[in-house]
């Protein structure tokens, strides 16, 4: 039997002196082939003075038609403090605009989603991840994906100890 490449230019794959295939293979996270390939991965950012217990920063998915996949949520903050991490009903939102910055510069698409600094509209939801930050410190939470929201589903993170500066940036990507 004999393998060809799939796009018609004739080559074979080889088979090893132990009859195996020789493969291999180039892996990057979903983030980068979606960026690539759809322009759709995203990343919201904000930082400014905040209160205790403030929400630093919400994001909600405005898409009726794709999810929105949560790659990485930094948390940072010049006072040591406890944050978290949680996904509010979706609110009427209130505070500062924060428009999503498309990674792949090439492409035109804009986030279809509702976000905003200093959010003050929401109730604290179902808690996803609590952590601790030493003073100027930051922690980078990893869910490479497995947070999905739906339409008008939020993911919203929390600073507890007031401070004078504290920031939120959360990368995600459309599917």
């Amino acid at each position: 039997m004999q393998i060809e490449d799939g796009t018609g230019k004739g080559t074979q794959t080889k088979v090893t002196h132990d009859n195996r295939l020789e493969t291999t293979a180039r892996t990057s996270p979903r983030i980068a082939y979606i960026s690539k390939d759809d322009g759709l991965s995203f990343t919201w950012s904000h930082f400014y003075d905040y209160d205790a217990a403030d929400t630093i920063l919400l994001v909600s998915n405005s898409s009726t038609t794709k999810k929105l996949f949560i790659h990485t949520i930094a948390v940072g903050t010049d006072t040591a403090t406890r944050f978290t991490v949680h996904s509010p009903a979706y609110p009427t939102l209130a505070g500062t605009l924060v428009t999503g910055t498309n990674v792949n510069r090439t492409s035109g698409a804009v986030a279809d989603a509702e976000a905003y600094g200093d959010e003050t509209g929401n109730t604290q939801g179902d808690v996803i991840f609590n952590g601790m930050l030493i003073a100027t410190g930051t922690a980078i939470i990893a869910p490479e994906g497995s947070i999905v929201l739906g339409y008008h589903d939020c993911i919203a993170v929390d600073l507890v100890t007031a401070g004078t500066m504290g920031t939120v940036t959360i990368t995600g990507y459309y599917e």
